[in-house]
C-alpha cells in the first residue's frame, strides 16, 4: 500500500513538472491566437503658448534614434479601392471615418495650440505584449528632419498600453517666425541650409489604456491624444468573377411544333 502510494506522489510529482514547462508553451500559444482589430486615433498638438516651465531642454542635442515601424499607406479616394478601408492595415483613413474630428478641429482653431497631426488607422493587435510601432511624422520638414517626427507603439496584454517615443524640434532659422508663411519665406531664401536642431523637446511614456476611452499624455510643449476602439473587418472582397458552369441537362431545349407527336 506504501509503495503504490509512493508511485501515485511521483507520478503526480512529473505531471506538475511536465505541466509547468508547457505552461509558457501554451500561454503563448493562446495569446498567439488573441487577435483583435482595433481603430486607432490620434491627435499631436504643439503648444504655443509661452507658459513658464521649470523643465529644461538641451541646446543644440545630440542625434537620437527611436523605434521603427510600420509606415501608414495614404488613401486616395479616387484610385483606391474603399473596401481596402475594412479590411487591410495601416491605410490612413479618410476623415468621414474618423472619430476625434471636433476635438482637433477645438485644437487647430485654438490660439495656444498647433496642430501637427490628427491620422486614423486600423490594426490588429495580439494579446502577446509585443509592441507594433507605428512611424510618426507631422509639421514641416527641414534638412532631413520633421518638426515632429518619432513613432508610437500599441501593444495588448491583460490591458492596452501606448508607447511614445516623440520629438519635437526646433531649428534656428525659423524659432522667431511666427507664421507658417514667414517659415515658407525663410526657407526659400537659404537661410540656415545647415540643419541644425536647436531645441529637441521629446514625449517618451509608457501609458495603460482602455479601449473605447480618450486618454490624453501631458506635456510642457506636446499634447497627445489616443483612442482606440475595437473593430469588425469586413470580408475581403476576391477579385474577379466566379465562372458558373452550366449544365447540358440544364440548357433550354427547343422542340420543333411542326413535327407530328410533339404537339400536345
Amino acid at each position: 500500500m506504501q509503495l503504490r502510494f509512493r508511485s501515485l506522489w511521483q507520478l503526480l510529482a512529473r505531471f506538475v513538472v511536465v505541466l509547468s514547462i508547457l505552461q509558457p508553451s501554451l500561454t503563448l500559444a493562446a495569446n498567439e491566437k488573441d487577435e483583435t482589430w482595433y481603430q486607432v486615433e490620434v491627435i499631436v498638438a504643439q503648444r504655443t503658448d509661452r507658459s513658464a516651465t521649470l523643465e529644461t531642454f538641451p541646446f543644440q542635442p545630440a542625434s537620437i534614434s527611436w523605434p521603427r515601424g510600420a509606415v501608414l499607406n495614404k488613401f486616395d479616394p479616387i484610385t483606391s479601392d474603399r473596401n481596402q478601408l475594412d479590411n487591410v492595415e495601416f491605410i490612413i483613413l479618410p476623415k468621414d471615418q474618423h472619430i476625434l474630428n471636433n476635438e482637433a478641429r477645438m485644437l487647430a482653431n485654438h490660439e495656444n495650440y498647433n496642430l501637427l497631426v490628427h491620422q486614423s488607422w486600423r490594426q490588429i493587435l495580439k494579446g502577446n505584449k509585443n509592441i507594433n510601432w507605428i512611424d510618426i511624422k507631422g509639421g514641416y520638414a527641414w534638412g532631413g528632419h520633421q518638426q515632429l517626427e518619432g513613432s508610437l507603439g500599441f501593444s495588448k496584454g491583460r490591458f492596452l498600453h501606448i508607447h511614445s517615443e516623440l520629438h519635437l524640434n526646433q531649428f534656428p532659422s525659423i524659432q522667431g517666425a511666427s507664421s507658417q508663411r514667414a517659415k515658407q519665406t525663410l526657407f526659400s531664401v537659404g537661410q540656415s541650409l545647415i540643419p541644425i536642431i536647436q531645441t529637441r523637446y521629446s514625449l517618451v511614456q509608457r501609458r495603460k489604456m482602455r479601449s473605447k476611452e480618450l486618454h490624453y499624455l501631458d506635456h510642457p510643449q506636446l499634447v497627445l491624444l489616443v483612442k482606440i476602439i475595437p473593430f469588425t473587418p469586413a470580408e475581403p472582397i476576391l477579385e474577379g468573377t466566379l465562372d458558373v458552369e452550366i449544365n447540358a441537362a440544364d440548357e433550354p431545349t427547343l422542340v420543333d411544333l411542326t413535327v407530328p407527336g410533339n404537339a400536345e
